[in-house]
């Protein structure tokens, strides 16, 4: 009778939380598989991403102590579209034994996945509603798992809107403004649930990769101007200007360096402002007709399976991103004056003036961000304040990798960063 009568005490602590969300205990996952992910796993993960010679690949890290996993089916909306309801997914992973020891919470923001289910929510699952297979393609959500949580913080991780729990919906790609809301909304639902708990976080911590890097310092641009603190913030490899990003691989390539799949992100990002904004016509307007239907079906991940995929790229090959484009986007004049541009625009994160302190990580031989767009937050605010190089001055801290790639610059950051967390009083 006491086990039951705890249980639904534990369920109306679910169901109850705020608002409408639901919080299912998933499992928990023990000290030894932990660490595990952050070894044999990581191990596997650095093997496909070839790092180049001369990278210093980082200690493996250990686990402390295990965690339990609860995904998170909450209400948000869609402010592009007046503020649209909107019914979507995320992770939360609490240190076993430790809620009640103030922890620290950390917020992980995801970067670019192929599959809709490569996704917090679906990090720990080995099965998915779709056709596609999704666990190797969510590692970086175990290893953050693991890193994090598995070291006494609590970790939530939105899916984002068209991800996970909302996959048959548009995915929102590059578009700030909802993933700032999926974030938010988690934030506030995560905090309500931890209160319930006796067990509000001691501090607020940020951190992403690639993708989530451009939404992390798009997340904390939303806290900070709800007034809310954020003790510090990493990127690894992150976009913080799409506009900039994206204009630099299309007419300044890189040969030997650019990733191939590169070409997705132009297919995920204007697919994704074609439906966010309501822009009928947008993608046929962008996109070279001999390439449309291809990377539409990227977009809606309707290529069938994961050796589809990897047939488009092969057709594609290794091609300049230029020839994804209509011809009249070979001027650089017209891409800035186009609807396409001016939305890529918008979606900077950096020109605000934080007050967290955020460190950068980019790596020197990316192939899918260059170094001067992961230095392009920190030299734009430098050059704001018009002051040496410091952290007291700028908030904005670039890291550079040395010999690392893509992954690698995010296997670098995630520890050196967990230790300067911990190292903040």
């Amino acid at each position: 009778m006491r086990i039951f009568l705890l249980s639904l005490l534990l369920l109306l602590v679910q169901v109850a939380n705020a608002k409408n969300a639901q919080f299912t205990y998933l499992r928990s996952v023990s000290v030894e598989e932990l660490n595990l992910i952050l070894s044999r796993e990581r191990d596997e993960f650095m093997k496909e991403a070839s790092p180049p010679s001369g990278y210093k690949v980082p200690a493996v890290s250990r686990a402390s102590n295990d965690v339990d996993l609860y995904t998170v089916d909450y209400d948000s909306e869609v402010p592009e579209q007046g503020r649209r309801p909107v019914r979507t997914t995320g992770l939360l992973a609490l240190p076993r034994n430790l809620e009640k020891a103030g922890m620290p919470l950390i917020s992980y923001q995801h970067g670019t996945v192929f599959g809709k289910y490569e996704v917090p929510s679906y990090a720990f699952q080995k099965t998915n509603p779709g056709e596609i297979p999704h666990y190797q393609g969510s590692y970086e959500t175990r290893y953050m798992v693991a890193l994090y949580a598995g070291n006494g913080f609590a970790l939530m991780a939105a899916d984002y809107f068209g991800m996970g729990g909302d996959a048959r919906n548009d995915e929102a790609y590059f578009v700030k403004a909802s993933t700032q809301q999926a974030n938010l909304d988690l934030y506030r639902d995560v905090r309500a649930f931890l209160k319930a708990r006796d067990a509000e976080p001691s501090r607020l911590f940020l951190g992403g990769w690639s993708l989530g890097g451009l939404n992390t310092t798009g997340f904390l641009q939303k806290l900070e101007s709800e007034d809310v603190k954020v003790d510090a913030v990493f990127t690894a490899s992150a976009p913080s200007d799409p506009f900039a990003a994206l204009s630099g691989l299309m007419y300044f390539p890189r040969p030997d360096l650019d990733a191939v799949w590169l070409n997705t992100i132009v297919a995920l990002s204007v697919f994704s402002y074609e439906s966010y904004y309501t822009k009928p016509g947008l993608a046929q307007s962008v996109l070279n007709p001999l390439y449309y239907a291809d990377l539409l079906s990227i977009y809606a991940r309707s290529y069938g399976s994961t050796q589809n995929l990897i047939e488009i790229f092969h057709k594609f090959g290794r091609q300049p991103l230029i020839n994804y484009f209509k011809n009249e986007y070979r001027n650089p004049s017209f891409f800035a004056k186009s609807e396409y541009g001016r939305l890529l625009r918008e979606n900077e994160t950096y020109r605000q003036l934080f007050k967290a302190p955020v460190r950068m990580y980019y790596g020197s031989m990316d192939e899918a961000v260059k170094e001067s767009i992961g230095i392009l937050a920190h030299n734009h605010q430098n050059a704001l304040m018009g002051n040496p190089d410091n952290e007291g001055s700028n908030r904005i801290q670039a890291q550079r990798v040395p010999n690392a790639n893509h992954r690698a610059t995010f296997l670098t950051a995630a520890p050196e960063a967990m230790a300067w967390f911990q190292s903040l009083k």
